[in-house]
């Protein structure tokens, strides 16, 4: 599984090297972003790819545990990234508190596959960090969408756009203000659905959203998943 490390774009989280120009790559140039970082833990094929889809549609949520180890580098770097954590295994100054969250499910999906994917690796990675962070579900997807997979990246866009809401009372019920959220998906493909997600959890909190996904696929590969 390649992993990407940290040599790839500090914005959009596109696999390098890349030439930056005023942190942007050439993926990232002409986009309006609405999370200020994105970073992924391996790049979108071969076993990353096949233990997405199984995690995803083959009813394996045993494998959140595994997969949260395996990313756990490139998350610590985000969270680093976010404003508290480590980095490396080496402790850094924090200077804001980050929460983690995920990508909601429509409920009628979530009770047809029985959990949501994103929840069960958001929670692992958020307990297996050092110290443990806290998480919890501040989006709610009360419109159910058309499946992914055939639409393109703007076919993806207006497919998802309003499909998620901020979740005021679980925000309001945080016992404490966090001063950043990572909000993590399984895949990035287009980035359709993490732009969205992390829009509204940004308009809707005045906090900075960071993304984090265990796989990514590199820009001009066609995907199915996102």
């Amino acid at each position: 599984m390649p992993a990407i490390d940290r040599d790839c774009c500090p914005r959009c989280g596109e696999p390098g090297p890349r030439p930056l120009v005023g942190e942007r790559c050439a993926h990232c140039m002409g986009l309006e972003l609405a999370y200020s970082g994105a970073r992924s833990g391996f790049v979108h094929g071969g076993a990353a790819k096949r233990m997405v889809v199984e995690f995803k549609a083959g009813g394996q949520p045993v494998l959140a545990p595994l997969m949260s180890r395996l990313a756990a580098p490139a998350f610590r770097d985000l969270v680093a990234a976010a404003g508290g954590g480590s980095e490396a295994g080496r402790p850094v100054p924090e200077t804001r508190t980050v929460l983690v969250t995920w990508v909601p499910a429509h409920p009628a999906a979530q009770r047809e596959r029985g959990y949501n994917q994103a929840e069960l690796l958001a929670r692992a990675l958020a307990g297996g960090h050092q110290p443990a962070l806290f998480a919890a579900g501040l989006a709610r997807k009360p419109m159910r969408t058309k499946h992914q997979k055939a639409l393109g990246r703007a076919g993806r866009q207006a497919n998802l756009r309003g499909a998620f809401i901020l979740d005021r009372r679980a925000f309001d019920a945080l016992p404490t203000r966090p001063g950043a959220l990572v909000l993590v998906d399984d895949v990035y493909t287009t980035g359709a659905t993490t732009q969205e997600v992390a829009h509204v959890l940004g308009e809707g909190t005045g906090l900075p959203v960071y993304v984090f996904t265990f796989s990514r696929a590199v820009s001009g590969r066609g995907e199915g998943h996102d």
